[in-house]
């Protein structure tokens, strides 16, 4: 069974997707919807951005990607994806390679966990996307540094770096939720064991703490260009004052003189 994420958007409004769309839904919560298509085919969105579809052709996936795109929040240029297989092998044990998952027992419920970790996957590279973008952007500022000797950056554009920071940091905050085990995980070893080790094999947590550590660096900088922002601003400020001053102490001359 072949499992395909993607990561179309900033958000996707689940309340208007389980309204229109026509699947046997299996299991809903806030942030989840899943639904069986048909005999042997899936589908589950969240509320993040990500949607994957597990044995469905191309041509299906391609018109369920563009249906999607009218329940999208700030929907990406760019779409993201990743790719899962599942093996059923009866008899076999348990066994995770490189990008598939042999399983000797599928039902509904083994999809639905390898389908929310490829989901968590392809959510990781957004979130490790975007995080690059903003250092690449702190990396010209300080590339400017130390070249010029000072950081040409309006007071606006400042705001609105660190406000595309925040909002991106913020929403990472927010969708912390999706890296913990599902309710299922907890009800069923068998479960448990296939969760932890797609986890291991996405390579999950190192992931994320790769991000969390790019924020990082990116708020430190960020830290240091404020600093000299703010100093700069305080410069000129004493100036205006000292012109302001010099402007008094010659207007009071001129009346002494005449």
């Amino acid at each position: 069974m072949k499992i395909a994420a993607f990561h179309i958007a900033e958000q996707l409004h689940l309340k208007r997707l389980k309204e229109a769309y026509a699947g046997a839904l299996l299991f809903e919560n806030p942030s989840e919807l899943f639904y069986r298509v048909d005999d042997d085919c899936y589908f589950c969105a969240f509320d993040y951005g990500a949607v994957v579809f597990a044995n469905m052709g191309d041509t299906d996936v391609s018109k369920n990607l563009a249906l999607l795109r009218q329940f999208c929040e700030h929907p990406l240029p760019e779409i993201l994806r990743d790719d899962f297989e599942i093996l059923h092998q009866p008899g076999e044990s348990l066994t995770f390679g490189f990008g598939s998952l042999v399983v000797p027992e599928l039902n509904g419920n083994v999809v639905r966990i390898a389908m929310l970790n490829t989901a968590h996957s392809v959510a990781l590279d957004f979130y490790s996307q975007r995080a690059h973008e903003l250092l690449s952007e702190v990396q010209g500022f300080t590339n400017q540094m130390e070249q010029e000797g000072t950081i040409r950056i309006s007071r606006s554009n400042m705001l609105r770096f660190i406000g595309r920071m925040l909002n991106s940091k913020n929403r990472i905050v927010e969708n912390l939720f999706i890296f913990d085990s599902p309710d299922l995980a907890w009800e069923d070893e068998y479960f448990d064991r296939i969760h932890r080790g797609l986890a291991r094999t996405f390579e999950t947590q190192t992931r994320f703490k790769e991000i969390e550590y790019t924020f990082k660096v990116v708020e430190d900088n960020l830290s240091v260009f404020r600093e000299l922002f703010l100093h700069r601003e305080s410069s000129r400020l004493e100036w205006i004052i000292i012109a302001l001053i010099c402007i008094e102490v010659f207007d009071l001359i001129i009346s002494k003189i005449f």
